[in-house]
């Protein structure tokens, strides 16, 4: 008896971009190779002018209407004059490419190459980056749009969308009281955020030094696939997460430094400063989170009783609960 397959996930062949990339003015096509998978697949592009990325969205995780949100937003940052790996237009005058593939309807992009390298992280790029999502926001603040994003930076998508991927896990390694200092965690967080007059608007949603390019000392952004409305401290905060993270030895300086680059450029409120704190461990749950929800490309290898104790540590360290 033969099984009927069912598919996740494809990796599409970049024979299938090529054709793919017809529909786009482009000169002769040098290169075509896949880049990297995650949520979405991304691909290197190269014509006889110029490099592009050409990203293939996942099925079911943005709409049509959700991906449109995120090409409205880089049309008005471009035609800010803001910095981004900006959306190309087909031939016909549309964005979206689809693409039929065995898991369902996939939706493709073709996107502006950044060209640079990764910023280094010291207190010179600090200011930068923190000069750069200050701007951001500022631009922003006229963004207007026709399409549905399907979600929004807040208490649900932070907090009590990942927890419920989170907590049944949490239960095969720990006793109730781990996971119940956990459940508080998140409803001492949701309190906190409840209770401030907190600035709602266009986020990037995960605004660190991966998710841009440094050439000639000026910085391109690109990564905007967790774009959307929502909390302004929490772009403020993913960047803060990150120096903790990723760059304890340099997180001081370099914290200063990105939020003297932010202030340079807008102000921001005594509430949205105060919940910082808190949205970092709300980015730790959320990241978690979506590593659980989306198992076909994080696997569960990583998931295990070590790993999942630094995790709860972390949380604790934040210093958010019972304040």
């Amino acid at each position: 008896m033969t099984a009927m397959i069912k598919v996740k996930h494809t990796l599409i062949d970049e024979t299938t971009i090529r054709e793919l990339l017809q529909h786009y003015e482009l000169k002769t096509i040098k290169q075509c190779r896949f880049l990297t998978r995650g949520l979405n697949d991304t691909y290197y592009i190269e014509d006889e002018n110029n490099a592009y990325i050409f990203r293939v969205y996942r099925h079911t995780w943005r709409d049509k209407s959700a991906i449109l949100f995120e090409v409205d937003a880089l049309n008005h940052l471009k035609e800010k004059n803001y910095p981004i790996s900006f959306p190309l237009k087909k031939k016909d005058g549309s964005y979206l490419c689809k693409i039929k593939a065995p898991e369902g309807l996939r939706y493709g992009v073709l996107f502006s190459y950044a060209n640079g390298e990764r910023p280094r992280v010291n207190t010179d790029n600090s200011h930068l980056m923190g000069k750069s999502l200050g701007k951001m926001h500022v631009q922003m603040d006229s963004f207007q749009t026709q399409q549905t994003r399907g979600f929004q930076i807040d208490a649900t998508y932070l907090l009590d969308q990942p927890a419920s991927f989170i907590t049944p896990v949490l239960y095969t390694y720990f006793d109730k009281d781990a996971v119940k200092t956990f459940e508080d965690t998140i409803e001492n967080i949701k309190k906190v955020l409840a209770e401030k007059d907190l600035e709602i608007g266009f986020c990037h949603g995960d605004f660190h030094n991966h998710h841009m390019h440094i050439h000639h000392n000026k910085l391109k952004i690109f990564g905007f696939d967790r774009s959307a409305v929502g909390y302004r401290a929490y772009d403020i905060a993913v960047s803060w997460w990150n120096l903790i993270t990723n760059y304890k030895n340099d997180e001081k300086r370099c914290w200063e430094a990105f939020m003297q680059g932010y202030l340079n450029e807008r102000d921001l409120k005594k509430d949205d400063f105060g919940v910082l704190p808190f949205l970092i461990t709300a980015r730790r749950i959320w990241l978690i989170g979506t590593m659980l929800e989306n198992e076909d490309v994080w696997g569960r290898n990583w998931i295990n009783k070590q790993a999942l104790e630094l995790f709860l540590l972390q949380v604790k360290t934040d210093h958010v609960t019972g304040n």
